[in-house]
């Protein structure tokens, strides 16, 4: 008797340990199941931030949208869908597992879904009243946040600061940091209007030594968490005719044009060396590729984002299932999402007026309009920052690092 008991819990203890490490290696699942008319296709990556994607299929229609959520590998973590046609729009509120609710009223026509709080019709905002018996409210896709203003250019709006990013933005002496807190970071004693040798990466921002005329040997380093500078050397004189590329990760990748020279600066490793030289030359779009003397000295840029997988826009990018689609109206781009599986719903996001300063993180998108910066998750978009100084000079950039 007492050789069988200790059978069984020696067992036991096999047996829950072979649970957890299913669970702490298992990387997801796909599944499909029904809610009423919709066959959803659920697809969880553990590996990409718990992220959730689903793929509803209706009758007559398909609509693609994701979600990053901890639901501790659950499956099946949509409970209802609430759907009704109003005047064309087929419009779609999925309700997920604890009567949760993650993301605005979908709304799709001819092909293009749009958030119901961008509609604003009447006929919609009707419809958007009787949805609170499920616990859905209007006014949580509306931007509510208040304004505090730091000084007569500069503006935050605090209460919409997300948890765990770290924002900042430069001055002409240096950098402020918004992280639920606005510090100051000064990097020069005296203005700096421009510096075109500068550049936000990961959790850092890097900018050449501007005390200097012609040529500088360091570049100063901030880390935008905690505002601490580290100052990283270069054996060679480093031109101020120079540009950055772009990065890949914390490796920062500079083209000096009076040198021809290409310059690879590590933040790790707190060092600078020469990459390639003249004949040699590498850009990066997605992976490695030859470059001609003549792309680098006319400024070409790194893409990490990119794809020919779409044509017609001025800019797409590819971000894990979704591309990102950019297309100029007026004096600005609108921006569409489309997933990959089905690259013509496109779902419309939000408007900017520089699409080479946009920050992906996650299912928060950064971006500039006109002198504010906002950001775009599926509770709509909301203020960050307003600094009335981009009217004169739009030379001051803008970070985010999420923790």
């Amino acid at each position: 008797m007492k050789y069988l008991f200790k059978t069984l819990i020696i067992f036991t203890i096999i047996f829950v340990t072979l649970k957890c490490l299913l669970f702490l290696f298992d990387t997801g699942h796909n599944i499909t199941y029904n809610i009423g008319n919709f066959k959803i296709n659920e697809t969880l990556n553990t590996k990409d931030n718990n992220n959730y994607y689903f793929e509803l299929n209706h009758e007559n229609f398909k609509i693609n949208f994701q979600i990053n959520k901890d639901y501790k590998k659950a499956e099946k973590i949509i409970s209802k869908i609430i759907y009704k046609n109003i005047g064309g729009y087929q419009c779609i509120l999925p309700i997920f597992k604890n009567s949760s609710i993650l993301t605005d009223v979908m709304c799709l026509k001819n092909n293009e879904i749009t958030y119901a709080s961008d509609l604003n019709t009447t006929n919609i905002n009707n419809y958007l009243k009787t949805l609170k018996k499920y616990g859905y409210n209007q006014n949580d896709y509306k931007d509510k946040a208040n304004e505090i203003k730091l000084s007569n250019t500069q503006s935050i709006y605090q209460d919409n600061f997300l948890e765990n990013h770290y924002i900042a933005m430069e001055t002409y002496k240096g950098l402020n940091l918004f992280n639920g807190n606005a510090n100051n970071v000064q990097i020069f004693e005296n203005d700096v209007y421009t510096k075109p040798i500068s550049f936000f990466t990961d959790k850092y921002y890097i900018v050449a030594d501007y005390t200097q005329n012609y040529s500088f040997k360091i570049f100063h380093v901030i880390n935008i968490i905690n505002g601490k500078q580290i100052d990283i050397r270069s054996y060679d004189e480093i031109s101020f005719d120079s540009y950055i590329e772009g990065a890949i990760g914390t490796d920062v990748y500079l083209f000096d044009k009076e040198n021809s020279k290409q310059y690879k600066i590590s933040i790790n490793n707190q060092s600078v060396e020469e990459f390639h030289d003249k004949d040699h030359l590498q850009t990066y779009n997605g992976k490695w590729e030859n470059m001609s003397l003549s792309d680098a000295i006319n400024g070409k840029l790194f893409n990490n984002y990119y794809t020919t997988d779409i044509k017609g826009y001025d800019k797409v990018d590819k971000v894990g299932n979704y591309y990102y689609l950019y297309k100029k109206e007026n004096d600005h781009y609108k921006v569409y999402r489309a997933d990959i599986q089905n690259k013509k719903l496109k779902t419309y996001l939000f408007n900017t007026t520089d699409i080479n300063n946009i920050i992906y993180l996650d299912d928060t998108i950064y971006y500039q309009n006109g002198n504010t910066f906002y950001y775009h998750t599926n509770y709509g978009e909301r203020k960050v920052i307003t600094n009335t100084e981009l009217q004169f000079n739009d030379d001051l950039s803008f970070g985010v690092y999420k923790k």
